[in-house]
């Protein structure tokens, strides 16, 4: 059974997958700072679209001294120990949420409404390891080769734009999300831009990711905002990064698909794990639920909490995770056995270490003890296996696949993670949504972004309910320590 990435993850995220990868107040928060002028350039007020840095009207030439100019200028400024620091100005009413001390900043406006808007990622990368980014060309290449694959890329003629004091590639595309889609078939019109230049070993990127707004207005927003980025670290930083917020994604591994019955309405739900990741800190916990375990399912009385899923769908699955758990479950994500082979094998795989020497018919897992890089049909049958003894980090059986489960979709982390990926998103999300059923939105995406590549498999702990097997009148059951259950789910809470 299997899950997803997260997404995802994310990655995943993931990936999980993706596997980044998310809905919240710190959204509501605006950038401080009184002067957002860019380019000689002030932000005014549309009516049509969110305030942009594009739409105002040009600014009078200022007479005060050029340090009071300084000071009044919102600028954000890196602190990595790593690669050359940077600086920017900060829109006014713009939030910033950052992670490795620069290394990942996202910017959005905050003037953004559902149906128009606007933010700004920064993502600086060693590439130094990467042959396949050795010089301009091959960036410009690769990225290009990203987005082939999607029918409803629209691509723009390329321009130019002034970074750090030189001219730049200015590459630009519309296409269609497939976020927030609802109950529609068709995409959500969207536009992304993305420049570059390096130093050192570094690549400094920059892509401004737009929905429901104009070329000309995205195009010209992005060229004043990088048009003041710049490898100086000495001006008088105003704008601190903006708080961000934990997210609890709920990943689910349905037991259809291969021509079994259920599925997304009637599944059940064999794989049950829920990713706590602190935005903030670029750490988190995996915890796994045992399908057997013995709950109260809201409105059905008591009984095994995979039979959620079958009785109620995906709503009173959450519902029931929400009571057992005390936390608040914002997003899931939903795979079956047809989604999860090609999702691993769509992200190249996992790398995985194997605890214990498996040999298994039922799910045919014959794998031996030691590090693995499996692709889709070996990591399912790794994830499936529940004929083992466990390798002692967990009891065996069901408990030790579960865990299994988890440790595969933590894995996905480290999977894909790259500058290539990243480059890519959001539209890199359409294709992983060919494999999975989620509620995540096109928000929620840029929320994650700043922690793509930042959160490693190493970040993440790997625990379960505290639980055992016990027959609860003629069903054979899994119960759990309800007092510690409620500890665990507290300390997740406050992380």
């Amino acid at each position: 059974m299997f899950f997803k990435k997260a997404q995802v993850i994310f990655k995943v995220f993931f990936s999980i997958a993706l596997l980044i990868i998310i809905a919240v107040s710190p959204f509501l928060w605006g950038c401080s700072g009184k002067d957002n002028a860019v380019n000689g350039t002030e932000v005014t007020q549309n009516s049509e679209e969110p305030t942009s840095l594009s739409e105002g009207q040009a600014s009078s030439d200022t007479t005060a001294p050029a340090t009071e100019e300084v000071e009044k200028k919102n600028y954000y400024v890196s602190k990595s120990g790593e690669f050359e620091n940077y600086s920017f100005i900060c829109p006014d009413n713009w939030v910033l949420y950052e992670s490795g001390q620069g290394s990942r900043v996202m910017l959005k406006n905050s003037n953004s409404v559902d149906s128009k808007m606007e933010s700004i990622f920064i993502f600086i990368d060693d590439v130094s390891s990467n042959e396949e980014l050795k010089d301009d060309e091959s960036v410009i290449s690769i990225y290009n080769l990203l987005l082939e694959g999607d029918s409803t890329v629209n691509m723009a003629d390329e321009k130019t734009v002034n970074i750090n004091g030189a001219d730049a590639p200015l590459i630009s595309y519309e296409y269609l999300s497939s976020l927030d889609t609802g109950t529609t078939s068709e995409g959500i019109s969207c536009i992304d831009c993305f420049t570059f230049f390096r130093n050192g070993n570094y690549v400094y990127a920059i892509k401004y990711i737009g929905r429901g707004i104009s070329a000309a207005g995205a195009q010209q927003t992005f060229s004043n905002f990088v048009s003041n980025f710049k490898l100086d670290s000495q001006v008088l930083q105003q704008k601190q990064k903006d708080k961000n917020s934990s997210v609890n994604i709920l990943i689910l591994g349905d037991d259809s698909g291969m021509g079994r019955p259920g599925g997304r309405v009637n599944g059940r739900t064999d794989i049950i794990i829920i990713l706590h990741l602190n935005l903030d800190t670029c750490k988190g916990t995996a915890v796994t639920i045992p399908r057997d375990t013995w709950v109260n399912i809201p409105g059905h009385g008591e009984n095994k909490i995979n039979g959620a899923h079958a009785v109620g769908g995906t709503e009173l699955t959450i519902q029931a995770i929400e009571e057992l758990s005390g936390l608040e479950i914002d997003n899931y994500i939903i795979t079956d056995f047809d989604g999860f082979i090609p999702l691993i094998d769509f992200l190249g795989g996992v790398t995985i270490e194997v605890g214990e020497d498996l040999h298994d018919d039922f799910s045919g897992c014959y794998l031996s003890k030691g590090v693995h890089h499996l692709d889709g049909k070996n990591a399912l049958a790794l994830a499936r296996n529940r004929h083992r003894s466990g390798d002692g980090t967990t009891q065996g059986g069901a408990f030790a696949r579960e865990r299994e489960a988890a440790k595969i979709i933590v894995a996905l982390l480290d999977q894909k993670s790259t500058f290539e990926r990243i480059a890519a998103m959001p539209l890199f999300i359409n294709y992983l949504v060919e494999y999975t059923w989620t509620d995540l939105s096109f928000i929620d995406i840029l929320k994650l972004l700043p922690v793509l590549g930042q959160i490693k498999s190493s970040d993440i702990e790997l625990t379960g309910i505290p639980s055992w097997p016990q027959a609860v009148g003629n069903a054979s059951a899994v119960v759990y320590d309800e007092e510690a259950t409620a500890e665990l789910f507290e300390e997740i809470k406050n992380q």
